[in-house]
This record gives structure tokens, sequence and C-alpha cells, in this order.
């Protein structure tokens, strides 16, 4: 039974609207999880005791990516065992081209156990394979700049060169790209501290850190 009164109406209504927003964002929550652990061993560095996992959704072809590697690598050295990261593909294709390319190689270079040392040169080497201007390698050579930097750490050349083609591979970078759109990720490199959202190298070396530090000292 309705209330009689208008103002009854009236709370009854906003209680209505409030219980639908509360049930709401609770499904959304469930929906929307902070982050997976569930990578190939590979994609995984740090102590599996650490007391902070940062999983990270990153592109090898965005310069913001490029720069974010550095802050991960100095945030890696300064916490040490307390830090696990786990690496997520997310090539936006669109204004990346080549990106889903070089998250394909990554991973066959992750197959010979060679991911990071592979993930450390498509970054620090980016002004090389990425084509930008005239002047700049085209995407033809892109297969070229792969294998150099596969022979450059003494991976089989025949067995990269099939995994390249393997659709399965493909696969996996396009089941994290899915998983990237369910956990909202619209930016890279996006990174997850603890569950907790933190967009760009800037980001992670200020507010990260510092949540870094909150839940080192809560735990």
């Amino acid at each position: 039974m309705l209330p009689a009164s208008k103002t009854g109406r009236t709370v009854l209504g906003g209680a209505v609207v409030l219980a639908a927003s509360l049930l709401a964002v609770l499904a959304a929550r469930a929906h929307y999880k902070p982050y997976a652990a569930d990578s190939p061993s590979y994609r995984r560095t740090g102590d599996p005791a650490a007391r902070i996992v940062i999983v990270e959704y990153s592109d090898f072809e965005c310069p913001a990516c490029s720069a974010g590697h550095a802050t991960m690598k100095s945030v890696l050295s300064a916490y040490g065992k307390d830090i696990r990261l786990i690496f997520k593909h997310y090539p936006l294709e669109r204004p990346h081209p080549s990106a889903r390319a070089a998250a394909v190689a990554a991973e066959c270079a992750g197959r010979q156990g060679a991911f990071w040392q592979y993930h450390d040169r498509l970054f620090e080497r980016q002004r090389e394979w990425v084509p930008r201007g005239p002047e700049s390698a085209p995407p033809s050579s892109l297969a070229m700049w792969f294998a150099k930097y596969a022979s450059d750490l003494h991976l089989d050349a025949k067995a990269f060169s099939g995994c390249l083609a393997d659709p399965a591979v493909d696969a996996a970078v396009a089941s994290d790209m899915e998983e990237g759109k369910t956990r909202l990720v619209s930016a890279t490199p996006t990174f997850f501290v603890a569950g907790k959202r933190f967009v760009g190298s800037r980001q992670l070396s200020t507010l990260g850190t510092l949540w870094i530090e909150k839940k080192l000292k809560d735990r």
C-alpha cells in the first residue's frame, strides 16, 4: 500500500531509486573485477608471495607505455620482493596499427622463455620499429625488426617465425584485450595496484606509490 501523503510517497520514491542505484553499483562491481591474476607464467615477474600485485595493461607501440615501462622498472626495483607484476596485452589498434603484431611477437618470445627481455627491447627500441614520419621504418619492415630482436636474444628462428603465424597466439592477445574491456581499460598504460586503478606513468609514480606504501603499512 502506498503512503497516503504526498511527502510519504516522495520519501518512498526516493528510497526505491536509492535501492535501485545500490543494486546497480553492486552488479557493476560483481561484473567489473579490478584485475585477474591469470596470465602465463612467463608474463609474471616478482616474488609469488609478494604483498602487492600490480596488473599492467599495456601497448608496445604506445609512447606513454614506453615511459610507463621505465617507471614500472623503478617501482619494481624500489619495492623488491613486496611487488609482483603481471603483464596484460592491450594494443590500441586504431592509433597504433603495429601494436598487435608486436604483442604477438612478445608472446612468441615468451614461449621460448624470453618474454621480459623481448618486452624491454620493444619498449627501449620503440623508435626503431614504430613507423613515424617519412624517415621511419615502413610497416613492411616490422617482421625484419621482430626477427632481429629474436635473433639478438638467441631465440630459435624457425620456431619464432612459425609462432608469429599461429592463430592461437593472436587469440591469447585478443583474450587480454577482451578482459581489459570488461575492466573498463580505455587508455594505456593502465595499472591495477592491489586492485586500485592508476593510468599513466605519472599516476603510478605519485598516487600509485602512495597507495603501495599505504597497503604495505596496512598488512
